[in-house]
């Protein structure tokens, strides 16, 4: 009985720690250069954020693109705002795998990151957001919700926008209009 305790107590030990924070901006994430992050610690720029599995074949190669059409945009138009693209499939989206698809577009992680993680803490983060993902038959997400978040400055949800070729005008108005509003509070004191 003593052996099945100590076992159990070590097997407990060796389980890797799970985010457990109230607040989903705090649940750690891995970036492509394999960096731990939080929403929380990119506080100072609004970000934009979509969910992709890199093995999908339908919504995920079109978020991608439009994704670095509105990276040309922000660029071109001066607007300081950062891309978050995670992973709908954290178990085959390894940083490694992130790291490649974000290569595969020239992203620096100072403008766009590739995420992905522990698949408990990308499972929390998309239950928070209402991200709904069903694997399909060739065994990965290719049923989900193709969503994008802007967040403020303060990594708070700001607007929820559909995927669409839209997309970077939509943002544009989007982030002009939260620019606009905060100059306009800063102003009033």
């Amino acid at each position: 009985m003593k052996t099945l305790a100590f076992c159990l107590f070590v097997l407990a030990c060796a389980t890797p720690v799970v985010a457990r924070e109230a607040d989903p901006r705090s649940i750690p994430l891995i970036d492509q250069s394999g960096a731990t992050f939080r929403l929380t610690d990119l506080r100072g720029r609004p970000s934009i954020v979509t969910f992709v599995a890199s093995r999908c074949t339908d919504a995920c190669p079109i978020a991608n693109v439009e994704f670095d059409r509105v990276r040309s945009s922000l660029r071109r138009d001066g607007i300081d705002a950062r891309l978050i693209t995670i992973t709908l499939d954290p178990a085959y989206d390894t940083p490694i795998v992130m790291n490649a698809l974000a290569r595969s577009f020239n992203a620096d992680p100072h403008d766009w990151i590739f995420a992905s993680g522990r698949v408990p803490n990308v499972k929390r983060l998309m239950q928070s957001l209402g991200i709904v993902a069903r694997v399909g038959k060739a065994g990965y997400p290719d049923v989900h919700t193709t969503m994008v978040y802007v967040l403020d400055s303060q990594q708070r949800l700001a607007r929820q926008l559909l995927l669409s070729t839209n997309l970077s005008a939509e943002l544009e108005r989007a982030l002009s209009q939260r620019t606009a509003v905060r100059q306009v509070a800063n102003y009033r004191g």
